[in-house]
């Protein structure tokens, strides 16, 4: 099964939020102070990055 551009974009959109809102709140979550560790600050980067590719790819291209 071929997934369309904008399947793909809204899919990147998904999984981009996703990583951003778990390397803010995983600290709150397991139930410490928010500290942004190197890591969590490489997750939140690249999932900030994926997000706007899928932007991109689900609202801004034009379908070939």
């Amino acid at each position: 099964m071929k997934l369309q551009q904008k399947q793909l974009g809204y899919i990147l959109l998904v999984v981009g939020v996703a990583a951003v809102l778990l390397s803010i709140l995983i600290d709150p979550i397991r139930g410490h102070s928010i500290y942004l560790a190197t890591s969590q600050i490489i997750v939140l980067i690249v999932g900030a990055v994926v997000a706007l590719v899928g932007l991109y790819l689900a609202f801004v291209r034009k379908a070939a």
